[in-house]
């Protein structure tokens, strides 16, 4: 039975958790329950089981984890069969949209760019020796997110605990696990557990014995986070994506990478593309999108339970479009929607493939339209010599992926996430922590 926690070897067991057979929206699963003592002793445990990782040689490593990916991405492996069922249950998508969207992000973190980043980070500081963990808090929107965070703290040469949403608790201990079979000198430093975010009492003692803590979520649960554990806190808040398509570009070419961008996770990561900026012809291109949608409906067919929530806004903008005169497509509503609208103003998508394609002749305004947005944007889908013209611009506004259409959201480890370099933030956080509670 499939665990949501993994607990390092230098852990006390005999103290452990106690764990129970759990069943969450149909998965069945062995779920530990935490108190503060225990949780202080494993980030205590953490501490002193990174002594090993940085005896570890970086070839060593690069190799199990390359190896590991590999596993991962190969749907008929062992781990894949165990974790599939249920992972897409959890996340909410169908059995197409999960593969598609582990390729997405496992692809980014082969073997070939993990080599790279651990190239860059050099020899761990002898600094990191008196630093606590890193507690890396992960939010559920999307599958397999553990990876990204997960490989640059490991470049650094820290310990790490991965803090699962106890919505989707199950693939980053499986992947530990996995990853510690093919280099058990690993098995002292790393780590997963889950519990409810935000209990002051019993995350107390792991805020304080960590060193930094690398964050998922709302600004809100950031700002807390922040607030009891001043100064370690590197957050990576919700943000919002978009395209810009020159009228030199052949709608059609254009529009099979941009339903891509779109679908992929059902359109709930960072990088998932809520509106498209064309110099063209807004109807023909939103024609050719909503098509590509069609088409990726049948291929990567939408989670089977869209959100009632979700469902009601699109029907909204969909009537807004009718009542409006705005040329919209007439897909199903889980199939996509797709609007043409010559209001330029940027808004937030409500979900369920649905975007927004804002005619511009002028694509030299987009700066400008998005100036308000600064510093809540995260990636551009270009296309076009008069769209990558723009970069500049649009990167002083705080976006941090550019990439053309289809590869939006497929980013390789050397991606610094809305503009963070982890390993350079990881590399400045290295005060050493407090002295651990007795265990």
């Amino acid at each position: 039975m499939l665990r949501d926690a993994f607990l390092p070897t230098s852990f006390d067991h005999s103290r452990s958790p106690v764990f129970r057979a759990v069943e969450h929206p149909g998965v069945r699963y062995s779920s530990a329950r935490w108190s503060p003592e225990p949780l202080g002793r494993l980030v205590a445990a953490l501490r002193e089981g990174g002594e090993a990782l940085w005896q570890i040689p970086a070839e060593d490593l690069v190799a199990a984890w390359g190896d590991t990916v590999a596993t991962f991405l190969r749907q008929g492996s062992l781990e894949r069969r165990a974790l599939d069922p249920p992972l897409a249950k959890l996340c909410g998508l169908s059995r197409e949209g999960l593969r598609a969207g582990l390729e997405a992000v496992l692809g980014g973190v082969r073997r070939e760019p993990a080599a790279a980043l651990f190239a860059r980070a050099g020899p761990a500081p002898a600094a990191s020796a008196g630093t606590g963990p890193v507690l890396v808090v992960l939010a559920s929107n999307l599958p397999g997110l553990a990876v990204q965070p997960l490989l640059p703290a490991l470049a650094a040469g820290r310990p790490v605990l991965l803090k699962s949403s106890s919505s989707e608790p199950l693939f980053a201990p499986a992947f530990l696990s996995a990853l510690v079979r093919r280099e058990p000198r690993l098995a002292a430093a790393v780590a997963a557990a889950t519990w409810e975010g935000g209990d002051e009492e019993l995350e107390a003692p792991v805020l304080a014995g960590v060193g930094t803590v690398l964050a998922y979520g709302g600004k809100e649960a950031l700002d807390d986070l922040e607030r009891r554990a001043p100064g370690k806190v590197i957050g990576y808040g919700p943000k919002i994506s978009l395209a810009a398509i020159g009228a030199d570009v052949e709608p059609r070419q254009a529009a099979e990478g941009l339903a891509r961008d779109i679908a992929l996770f059902d359109q709930r990561g960072c990088l998932s593309i809520a509106a498209v900026y064309t110099a063209g012809d807004g109807e023909i291109l939103g024609q050719a999108i909503a098509e590509e949608l069609l088409g990726l409906a049948r291929r990567m067919p939408p989670g089977p339970s869209p959100a009632r929530q979700a469902l009601v806004a699109v029907q909204h903008l969909r009537l807004e479009a009718e009542m409006r005169g705005f040329w919209h497509s007439s897909l199903a509503p889980r199939e996509g929607t797709v609007v043409v609208d010559p209001n330029p103003e940027l808004r937030l998508s409500p979900g369920l493939r649905t975007v927004r394609v804002h005619p511009l002749a002028d694509l030299s305004r987009l700066p400008g339209l998005l100036w308000r947005w600064k510093g809540r944007l995260q990636g551009a889908a270009l296309a076009g010599e008069a769209a990558w013209a723009l970069e500049p611009e649009l990167r002083e506004l705080g976006i941090s992926r550019f990439a053309p259409p289809g590869e939006l959201q497929s980013p390789d480890a050397s991606w610094h996430n809305g503009g963070i370099d982890t390993l350079a933030a990881l590399a400045a956080l290295t005060s050493p922590s407090p002295p651990s509670p007795d265990r």
